[in-house]
């Protein structure tokens, strides 16, 4: 099928409801747009280097599997046929899994992880693999394995980490979704630096397998282009899984997101900061500014704004650096010393820093976890949501690991989203504008555990306020 450029754009930039629609009438197939994307990132996916291993034959081979159903009627779900990029830390079936580092080989995996098993029971297309710093470990996206993924919105900058190759890959067309995960941030810091929804769920709400016993509070997740695309995925991410002994019991209360006009939010408490709560070794005022002015769109929907931020207990970074850098360790001990010069340089320095530490201060880290966990629930009891800022500064210079005057080793310049990995709370980024420069800034909005129906609501409050900043960058046309 040859595909003409308006054709590819259109699919480009549809969302799940629009290929639902196409399907369903029969107006195009799954084939269509699974060819007419992978011809996409084959001509443009060098400009960025987001999706780092494509099999067409495997993922046509879904695509026709799919329009088969459609043409039946008998389509598994919403998301069947959908296309979806997979972060290159998920285990798919039948695909390799390098997570970024050299010391894996092309050996394909035996079995999907829980959430890529979802969706492909859902009948999810998938499109290719999404780049990722080795082990998810950076805030950027760059490896020894396929080098650095570069921002859409300015090729000079980067994606952001470590789910930088999904949150690229959306924002150059490449899907209406993907699967990321985060740590630490790693889904929301992508997300607000490419102008993408990045959603954090709360600890146990999407199965993972196995869970990862070096950073314990990682998670994995949805990102899209639209709030409302990523709450449907969220959904069948959070569908039952026996494998992982966290996953919550409860069914996903999908919000339903498709009513036109403004999302009422009457009654509900929400809470805003400009630091959190936390330490800020770097502020940027149009950062400042451009979070601030999410207050007003909220108090227009109905919403109760206060400004305030939970009042913890210790600084989070303590115990934090202690769990990154525990994690590193581990990471160095279960490398056989002749195979650990593969290991990306930033493994072995992080876990240098660890040189003093004892069984004792893993215990102190963990105790400390537990009383910040605590503080942010008393703080919920006050609020619904939080918003505050993901980043304290936009997209910095690519070559880096940290901004200028940092070293790669220091994480405490981005204090604002690893606090809520600790605390196990959902928490997503959603776009609120650009800088002078025209680099995108997300806000953070924060919930109680199980608030993620109320998160994804509010976020589309603020998408529908700013519809303009779903524009896809001029790089991507």
């Amino acid at each position: 099928m040859n595909i003409s450029t308006s054709t590819e754009e259109r699919f480009a930039w549809a969302g799940i409801g629009e290929l639902a629609q196409g399907y369903r009438t029969g107006a195009f197939t799954p084939v269509d747009v699974a060819q007419a994307l992978l011809g996409r990132i084959a001509r443009l996916n060098p400009r960025v280097n987001a999706v780092i291993d494509l099999a067409p034959e495997r993922t046509l081979a879904m695509a026709r599997a799919s329009a088969a159903r459609w043409q039946a009627g008998a389509p598994l779900s919403v998301l069947d046929g959908v296309p979806v990029t997979i972060k290159d830390l998920s285990a798919i079936r039948g695909w390799p899994r390098w997570r970024g580092g050299r010391l894996a080989d092309d050996t394909p995996m035996a079995e999907d992880t829980p959430a890529v098993a979802r969706l492909r029971e859902a009948g999810a297309v998938f499109l290719g693999r999404t780049a990722t710093p080795e082990g998810g470990t950076k805030v950027v996206t760059r490896s020894l394995r396929y080098g650095e993924t570069l921002n859409p919105w300015d090729p000079a900058k980067t994606a952001g980490g470590s789910s930088g190759g999904a949150a690229a890959a959306l924002a150059m067309g490449f899907g209406p979704v993907a699967l990321g995960s985060d740590g630490a941030g790693s889904l929301r810091i992508p997300a607000s630096h490419c102008n993408v929804v990045g959603v954090k769920p709360g600890f146990g709400r999407v199965p993972a397998f196995p869970p990862d016993p070096d950073m314990p509070h990682s998670v994995v997740g949805p990102m899209a282009r639209r709030v409302r695309d990523a709450a449907l995925m969220l959904a069948v991410l959070s569908e039952p899984e026996p494998r992982d002994p966290h996953a919550w019991p409860l069914p996903f209360d999908t919000p339903d997101l498709s009513a036109p006009g403004a999302v009422d939010l009457s009654g509900i408490r929400i809470a805003h900061s400009a630091r959190m709560g936390c330490t800020a070794p770097l502020v940027d005022a149009e950062v400042d500014a451009l979070v601030a002015g999410t207050a007003p769109l909220l108090q227009h929907a109905g919403a109760t704004l206060r400004e305030d931020a939970p009042d913890w207990p210790l600084d989070p970074f303590g115990p934090f650096q202690v769990f990154w850098v525990t994690a590193c360790m581990e990471a160095l001990r279960k490398t056989p010393a002749d195979r650990r010069p593969l290991l990306d340089p930033i493994i072995a320095d992080v876990a240098a820093l660890g040189a003093g530490y004892g069984l004792d201060t893993l215990m102190q880290a963990i105790e400390d976890r537990t009383r910040i966990a605590a503080a942010a629930k008393a703080f919920f009891t006050r609020h619904d949501l939080l918003i505050a800022p993901v980043m304290p500064v936009p997209a910095y210079a690519t070559g880096r690991d940290t901004p200028e005057g940092f070293a790669a080793t220091d994480w405490s310049w981005c204090p604002y989203t690893y606090p809520w990995n600790m605390t196990g709370q959902p928490a997503l980024s959603v776009p609120i504008g650009f800088t002078r420069a025209g680099l995108p800034v997300g806000v953070q909005i924060v919930g109680a555990m199980g608030a993620e129906p109320l998160i994804l609501r509010t976020a589309e409050a603020i998408e529908r306020a700013r519809p303009l900043w779903q524009r896809h960058p001029a790089l991507a046309g």
